[in-house]
């Protein structure tokens, strides 16, 4: 059983190292640099929960809508020159009530700890590095998916002002052929506890993956290739890419093909009742020929100050069609008596898919504006998705102002448009944090 979670007491030596040495130390005999630092965050949530099928009145997740949290999040780098050491905890403690059927919850308390990365490197030589242990290593230019990269699944929904990544088990191996040709080859060689899963009732395989990737332009622009495969799943092909079209403009993109998908997908099947038809969610395409291919383009152009704006433009061929997620909706309707045997099965495979996104087609916008309004240390960040499919919406906005030496306070607001169990609807209809992020 894999051991990640961390216990209170090396939470509290780990602290305790923070509060001790300086910002930075070097050791001259044994050539020791070690790099303390940490954040601290602290936060207030306030969500409204969507009605839907899957969650009426919030029976069924029992989804928090009123959290006040302590987040910290120290990092410590020891570096002998050849080797490196990294270790980059989370220790949350928060406060949460929840409204179940119209009625307000009793406040509860909850804490937990893991290790966010905690991973060695290993300069063999200046053209290969090796690296072990619990990292977040990704690549690609596009801001809301990052296809190519298998093992990881993060999407733009989880980016924000407090995002936390957890990293995989892996090992990897840098190796630079040329100043501007280099691969890497990488194994997830285990799971990391209490790591989401991805599909619903998916079992841990071991994946290895390599990459090469050529670049110009002092490495601002390039091109990756990659192949991956899992211990049991079919391997798949990617691509990604980064081009300077002129000052300011950037052409990007990501993309992966995959012959068959194991996803779950909504079927019907024979009843007892011979007229009418059941739904209930099937690995029905894992032993297809059709090849699947989920990409992103974009583009982004940056301006004089640092401001920016993307737009993307992502496809997921394996997605759910319209009428899929008509017959979807109908597999967790506790609403139809055909369906309540399988309900609790269908609503977990709904939920956890093993998609990025359930639809096929989708648009993002975004843009970044640092000093805004020639206010120094203001920082304005806006966003949205729209599924091109249903008309689904989400739509993100940050602002955050730093102050001091080390100070940053933080607004953010999350807000869905449509209907009920579309899929950007999604399980909030809005969410609103205020919060203060404290360096040290």
């Amino acid at each position: 059983m894999p051991t990640n979670r961390i216990n209170i007491e090396s939470a509290l030596f780990f602290l305790l190292v923070l509060s001790i040495f300086p910002t930075n130390i070097s050791y001259a005999e044994s050539q020791f640099t070690l790099k303390p630092s940490m954040q601290l965050f602290l936060t207030a949530t306030g969500q409204s929960i969507a009605e839907s099928k899957i969650n009426p009145k919030n029976e069924t997740l029992k989804i928090d809508d009123r959290i006040v949290s302590i987040d910290l999040r120290p990092s410590l780098k020891l570096d002998e020159g050849q080797f490196q050491l990294i270790a980059r905890p989370q220790l949350r403690s928060e406060v949460f009530s929840r409204t179940i059927d119209d009625k307000r919850q009793t406040e509860h308390s909850r804490s937990y700890s893991k290790w966010l990365e905690a991973y060695g490197n290993w300069n063999a030589s200046d053209k290969v590095l090796v690296s072990y242990g619990i990292q977040n290593y990704q690549w690609g230019a596009a801001e809301t998916v990052n296809p190519s990269n298998r093992l990881n699944h993060e999407t733009i929904d989880g980016k924000g002002v407090t995002q936390a990544t957890q990293g995989k088990n892996l090992m990897r191996l840098n190796v630079t052929w040329l100043k501007n040709l280099s691969s890497v080859f990488i194994g997830e060689t285990k799971p990391v506890e209490d790591s989401p899963i991805f599909r619903a009732e998916e079992e841990f395989e071991t994946k290895s993956v390599m990459k090469h990737e050529f670049s110009w332009n002092s490495g601002a622009d390039y091109l990756g290739l990659v192949y991956g495969s899992g211990e049991v799943s079919l391997p798949w092909v990617g691509e990604y890419f980064n081009i300077s079209l002129f000052d300011g403009l950037t052409l990007y993109g990501d993309a992966s093909h995959q012959k068959g998908s194991a996803a779950w997908y909504p079927v019907e099947e024979n009843s007892p009742l011979p007229t009418q038809k059941v739904v209930n969610l099937k690995q029905s395409k894992k032993d297809e020929t059709k090849i699947y291919t989920f990409g992103v383009v974009g583009m982004r152009y940056s301006f004089e100050g640092g401001s920016d704006i993307r737009w993307e433009y992502m496809i997921n061929n394996a997605g759910w069609t319209k009428e899929e997620n008509d017959l979807g909706t109908r597999a967790i309707d506790s609403s139809i008596q055909l369906q309540l045997p399988n309900i609790k099965q269908n609503a977990t495979r709904w939920a956890k898919p093993g998609l990025e996104y359930r639809g096929q087609k989708y648009v993002m916008i975004s843009v970044r504006a640092p000093d805004f309004s020639n206010v120094k240390d203001l920082v304005i960040y806006l966003r949205a998705l729209r599924s091109l499919q249903d008309l689904s919406t989400s739509g993100y906005s940050s602002v955050e102002y730093s102050f001091g030496d080390a100070s940053t306070v933080f607004a953010t607001f999350l807000g869905t448009k449509g209907q009920d169990d579309q899929e950007l609807r999604g399980y909030v209809a809005a969410s609103g944090s205020i919060g203060l992020r404290q360096d040290f």
